[in-house]
């Protein structure tokens, strides 16, 4: 089953609500533990700095709006515990206070991507019954119509000035009580409801209890002083700086990029990723820690400040996530920060990110540039053949994770719950991820595609991320994408669609003939499209492959 090169002293076998988990021993209750302990080592340390306003949060201020916040929603919105608050925001101090504030009464936080249309956000609003929705006046006129039909939302706090419904969240803010205590919440109770696509394109709500954000906390502490350099423990994570451009609707940023702020480090919060202002903040504030997707990479490199960001900047841990990072990309990043600790990540929102995920150790990027590393700590992965068999190394498989970081389940449905879930003669408990991973004879995992991705090509299996790793090691591709398309004579053949870097211009020829010699020739393309727009997502990032076999 799984190997790994991370420390487990402190991990437990336990049972926990009828199943058998790896969990840490001695861990916080809940996310508000973590909050309180970082304000316990430096209450008046800065913990954001948010460059779009200015402002910059001590975390005695944060626990003063907090508090305020807290007592605004129980005493003037009647929220109680267990019941659902949306927050429907851009990154930025409201959506931190917000979401602290709605754990701080013992409510579950539903935190919503604000690119979503009107239906979308509707949705979420109803079938997660929520009873309050925090949002900005500017967004709330456009989706205003849509969510007012929703039977449950009783109160609208709004962000902004101006007249209009709803209460005002810088009243809530200035009419609240400070010293007003939390909670405090088991850790077998909901933290967070964050929505993923599921079958048929039905968005599924992902419970995350406490247990799982504080299963995520305590990898970091336990992982942190084996990638940062220099880190002996927690007394030094006031010397972490992260710059958070990641949506704090997607699970790495909302469960581990402010829970590693929460526990003493620093972030600089930005409502969004532009490559040039991203370069500007990391190197005027000396972020040293950073994490983003291949794209966000590839764009940075392609700015003029890049150079200003390799010579001044003071990088010392680079990960990617949201998808396998092309060999390409480890390589040209450890030679740009050749002092720094580059590698790859994995995890989903059904596995509270790492808190049930793994990571590259550091060294290994460029032996192991494409593999998602090992397992953390309380965490096991098997991989699997289509009967739930353990399959030897080297061979492609689905891949199951097991530990205390994988959610609950999916809000207020069943559907799926049996394909997604399974339970193992032990009683230990596995989610069926959907990603086909191979292990290799020194226990690293990579993943070589989605199960539904995999192209049978003239009884050849290809996985789609291989090829795509090919694709993205052309210095002139910005994004690729590969599906099976239908085929009378192979079955199906491979097709690539590709968004060239700016500036660049490639021809469907120039990209087969790149890829000849880097994979096998029955994995080259068959059909290449090269787009001038990005490619389509749904608001988590996921490139929606289905379209591109349309296009």
């Amino acid at each position: 089953m799984t190997v790994s090169c991370w420390p487990t002293g402190g991990i437990v076998e336990e049972w926990f609500e009828d199943r058998l988990e790896r969990a840490y021993q001695g861990r916080y209750a809940n996310l508000l533990e973590v909050f309180l302990e970082g304000i316990s080592i430096d209450p008046e340390g800065e913990i954001f700095f948010f460059p779009e306003s200015g402002e910059r949060y001590s975390r005695a201020r944060l626990l003063e709006e907090v508090q305020r916040l807290a007592h605004s929603l129980v005493h003037r919105l009647g929220v109680g515990r267990g019941d659902r608050v949306a927050i429907i925001l851009p990154n930025g101090p409201e959506l931190c206070v917000s979401y602290l504030a709605t754990a701080w009464v013992g409510a579950v936080s539903v935190v919503v991507s604000p690119r979503l249309g009107p239906e979308e956000i509707a949705f979420q609003l109803r079938d997660s019954g929520a009873v309050a929705a925090v949002i900005d006046r500017e967004r709330w006129e456009r989706v205003g119509e849509a969510c007012r039909r929703v039977d449950t939302l009783k109160n609208l706090v709004i962000v902004g000035n101006g007249p209009g419904e709803g209460f005002s969240y810088g009243e809530l803010l200035a009419r609240g009580r400070t010293g007003y205590g939390p909670a405090m919440p088991g850790e077998g109770e909901l933290c967070s409801i964050l929505y993923v696509a599921g079958s048929a394109g039905r968005l599924r709500g992902a419970m995350i209890t406490h247990r799982n954000v504080v299963t995520n906390a305590m990898c970091l502490l336990d992982l942190l002083p084996l990638i940062f350099p220099g880190m002996s423990g927690k007394e030094d994570l006031p010397r972490v700086k992260a710059m958070i451009c990641l949506p704090l609707y997607h699970v790495t940023a909302l469960h581990t990029l402010l829970n590693l702020c929460l526990l003493g480090g620093r972030g600089v919060v930005l409502p969004s990723f532009r490559a040039e202002s991203v370069i500007d903040w990391m190197v005027k504030e000396e972020v040293n820690f950073f994490v983003g997707v291949t794209a966000m990479f590839w764009l940075m490199r392609s700015q003029p400040s890049y150079q200003r960001l390799r010579e001044g900047g003071k990088l010392k841990v680079i990960y990617q996530g949201g998808a396998s990072m092309p060999p390409e990309l480890g390589r040209v990043l450890s030679e740009d920060f050749p002092g720094a600790v580059v590698g790859n990540g994995y995890g989903m929102t059904e596995t509270a990110s790492i808190a049930a995920g793994s990571l590259l150790p550091p060294g290994k990027v460029l032996e192991k540039g494409g593999s998602i590393g090992f397992p953390t700590p309380p965490t096991l992965f098997k991989v699997v053949d289509d009967g739930m068999r353990e399959l030897p190394p080297d061979l492609a498989g689905e891949l199951l994770i097991s530990g205390a970081g994988v959610c609950r389940g999916y809000w207020r449905t069943s559907e799926g719950m049996e394909r997604s879930f399974v339970t193992d003669e032990d009683g230990r408990r596995w989610i069926r991820t959907g990603d086909l991973v191979v292990r290799d004879e020194d226990g690293y995992y990579t993943v070589v595609g989605r199960k539904k991705d995999m192209i049978l090509r003239g009884g050849e299996n290809v996985y789609s991320a291989e090829v795509e790793n090919a694709l993205l090691s052309n210095p002139s591709i910005l994004q690729a994408a590969v599906v099976g398309v239908p085929d009378p004579i192979l079955g199906e053949k491979i097709k690539a669609v590709v968004v060239p870097m700016p500036g660049h211009r490639v021809s469907p020829e120039d990209i087969r003939r790149f890829c000849r010699g880097k994979i096998a020739d029955y994995k080259v393309p068959d059909v290449v499209v090269v787009s001038r727009e990005p490619l389509p997502t749904n608001p988590w990032g996921e490139v929606e492959k289905d379209a591109l076999r349309e296009l």
